[in-house]
């Protein structure tokens, strides 16, 4: 594949990259696998001086396995909690109380693609600079590019860093609490193709100082 096609592969796959929150099921070991490995090259803060090996942790949740059982009744409790503190926040905030309908949803009725895709959940040890946060981003973004590419869905699980105190979820990983941030999505065949997404006028972005 020459330059010229390399780019215009790469932005089309950027383009044509969704949230998909709907699956008709999960995706192949191997595909899977692929998308994974992708996280490892994604960068990562070397300056604090901890080697690679013990910096990153990615750890990979199928459908119908005791820890993925496990990891659904941590995250349907976390999400119950979080909308009774939410409640009791939009008390006195108006701009709480849209988030704290959101989370009250989805602690009741569960989210969908927990039951129907793989969970993947990225971990990064906390050093000096503080940079975790940052190099998770890298890794979600590598995996959702990676997922793209292969016609596979992703959805970014933004509660999976709230879960980086929960005891209960660090012994799952194996990990101390409070000495990893983590970040999560769920991957899976996309139950319905997503619409084309619309054309944007990067002059309307874009402002060139001088």
């Amino acid at each position: 594949m020459s330059d010229i096609e390399q780019i215009s592969s790469l932005e089309h796959i950027i383009r044509a990259r969704r949230s998909i929150r709907s699956f008709s099921g999960q995706v192949s070991d191997e595909t899977l696998r692929k998308i994974v490995e992708s996280a490892l090259y994604a960068p990562y803060a070397a300056g604090t001086g901890i080697p690679f090996k013990e910096i990153r942790r990615i750890f990979i949740f199928r459908q119908q396995t005791a820890a993925m059982t496990q990891a659904q009744e941590i995250i349907q409790e976390h999400l119950r909690r979080s909308a009774f503190k939410l409640r009791l926040a939009a008390v006195f905030s108006k701009k709480m109380r849209t988030l704290a309908g959101r989370v009250q949803a989805s602690a009741e009725k569960g989210i969908p693609s927990l039951c129907e895709g793989s969970l993947i959940v990225a971990a990064e040890q906390k050093g000096f600079p503080a940079v975790e946060a940052q190099s998770l981003a890298h890794v979600m973004q590598n995996m959702w590019l990676t997922a793209a590419a292969h016609g596979v869905g992703l959805q970014l699980l933004s509660l999976t860093g709230g879960l980086a105190n929960n005891k209960q979820f660090m012994q799952l990983l194996g990990l101390p609490p409070n000495k990893w941030a983590l970040s999560g999505c769920v991957v899976g065949i996309p139950k319905h193709v997503p619409a084309a997404r619309e054309q944007r006028n990067a002059d309307d972005f874009i402002f060139w100082l001088k």
